[in-house]
């Protein structure tokens, strides 16, 4: 068990979203996120209703070949893992891996309307995940590593490793820091459920990598524009207004945003952060 409390608050939060019900609007903002970080609309179009990608906003790239095994990192509602699952064909194996059982729950509940037989899940903490050594070809993560404490992010990546076969390789998507972050950002539990405030920067990510024995190792800023998350803020928000049970959202599809942290959002995301995309080989 975890005893830091972010994990609780991120399990919760991740969890109320599994539950959520969008509104049309609420939709039509994920999808134009999730268009504007890489999912093609056609990949949007072809997984099931109740699938949308909440908290996965980055497109994994090289994602699996026909035959292999590709474990996604933090699945959430499953649709990387169902992406996967047709590129790896019938031979080739999906598995998502998550923390949140609404989730898997929900997840599992998608695999069966796409009639993906070779997806799987994994209830487990990204740190300490119960598959053998050398399972798989390719991990996928799509803003993820980030929510994990720094105190244990290293574990993460030692996992990753642990997890590929020889010659397997790591194509993730994260959100890394620029330069230092405000105080009030780095203090904010809303902006750290949001992808932002727990961000690793470029060389400390470089760092965990090499230590982990990762080789080859790539990180490419895509210059894609964190502001585009202002228009779920704001909309959520306003939502907010209205019941006191809705709670605004903010990057990643999901963090609440206070009323007293409202002024946060004066602030140009891309001054702090960035989207990147992270390889990796294991030899």
């Amino acid at each position: 068990m975890h005893s830091n409390p972010i994990y609780t608050h991120v399990k919760d939060r991740y969890g109320d979203l599994a539950d959520r019900t969008s509104t049309s609007e609420q939709k039509r903002i994920e999808q134009n996120i999730a268009q504007a970080f890489g999912y093609e609309a056609a990949e949007l179009s072809s997984i099931p209703p109740g699938c949308e990608p909440w908290s996965e906003l980055w497109k994994s790239l090289s994602p699996g070949q026909p035959g292999e095994t590709v474990i996604d990192l933090g699945s959430g509602g499953g649709i990387d893992v169902l992406l996967a699952a047709k590129k790896v064909g019938s031979r080739g194996k999906a598995i998502g891996v998550d923390m949140t059982k609404s989730m898997l729950e929900l997840a599992r509940k998608n695999a069966e309307k796409a009639g993906a037989s070779n997806a799987s899940f994994v209830e487990a903490s990204i740190t300490a995940i119960p598959l053998p050594d050398a399972t798989a070809n390719c991990i996928i993560s799509n803003c993820v590593v980030n929510l994990v404490p720094t105190a244990d992010k290293h574990l993460v990546f030692k996992e990753m490793f642990r997890l590929l076969q020889p010659g397997g390789r790591l194509a993730i998507s994260d959100i890394l820091t620029r330069r230092e972050l405000p105080q009030e950002v780095t203090n904010s539990l809303s902006f750290y459920v949001g992808c932002i405030a727990g961000a690793s920067q470029v060389h400390e990510y470089e760092k965990y990598l090499s230590d982990a024995g990762f080789k080859d190792i790539a990180i490419v800023d895509t210059r894609s524009d964190l502001n585009v998350y202002k228009d779920l803020v704001q909309e959520q928000m306003d939502v907010g207004k209205t019941s006191d049970k809705s709670e605004p959202a903010g990057c990643c599809g999901g963090a609440p945003v206070k009323n007293a942290e409202g002024d946060l959002l004066m602030y140009d995301f891309n001054e702090w952060a960035g989207s990147f995309q992270i390889y990796a080989v294991k030899q």
